[in-house]
């Protein structure tokens, strides 16, 4: 990731990067950049995009293309969002950092959050994020299938996530999810944490979603 060019989109991006990732970003490229307008093409990649486990959906067709990806961000974290807060994307008008700048910033430190209803505040969590799938293969069950591929990994791997000075993972799972997407989430077995509140991503009301995988 180290020599990503952030102006460019995937399918201009050095043979060094990771085919798989490539594919991932090409799908967030279609719908939160050029669909969705939601970010600039410059600043939809961020710092967690280097240390998170990526998950792509290839269509049926020949040759297959990238429809659908979702991503599983490990702790540390930051705070849970204060409710009634707004996070906007910096403006395309804002320079873009260099990718050797971006990736090799501090993580946030695991330290004590504000306790939430399904969430003490000290236990570890990982966390799902920037699930999507192109607009004309909505609707067939996809997204389900990224989820759940992704639980089954953390699930099978707990052991991915280990890290020193922080207690173990005991199964906790969190997305900050759209609210009109809260019923894909609870399909999948997530829980509204009304304790989170709601806040809003560029423009979107979101809410936070809690699951617990059964680790034995």
């Amino acid at each position: 990731m180290l020599k990503y060019n952030l102006s460019a989109p995937a399918s201009e991006q050095p043979s060094t990067i990771p085919a798989t990732l490539l594919q991932c970003l090409s799908v967030r490229e279609i719908v939160f950049v050029n669909e969705q307008k939601a970010v600039p093409l410059q600043h939809h990649i961020d710092r967690d995009d280097a240390r998170s486990y990526h998950w792509v959906f290839l269509s049926t067709s020949i040759p297959p293309h990238p429809i659908g990806t979702i991503r599983l961000v490990p702790y540390p974290h930051h705070p849970h969002p204060k409710p009634g807060s707004h996070f906007e994307a910096p403006s395309s008008h804002i320079p873009v950092q260099d990718s050797s700048i971006l990736f090799s910033k501090p993580l946030p430190q695991y330290k004590k959050d504000r306790k939430t209803h399904l969430h003490d505040g000290v236990e570890p969590m990982i966390k799902l994020g920037r699930l999507c799938v192109v607009k004309e293969e909505r609707g067939k069950g996809y997204a389900n299938l990224l989820i759940q591929a992704t639980l089954a990994r953390a699930r099978e791997h707990p052991e991915s996530f280990e890290m020193e000075g922080v207690p173990q993972w005991k199964g906790l799972v969190c997305v900050h999810a759209r609210e009109e997407a809260m019923s894909t989430w609870v399909r999948n077995g997530f829980a509204l944490d009304e304790g989170m509140g709601t806040w809003f991503e560029v423009g979107i009301k979101h809410v936070g979603m809690v699951s617990r995988l059964d680790l034995e």
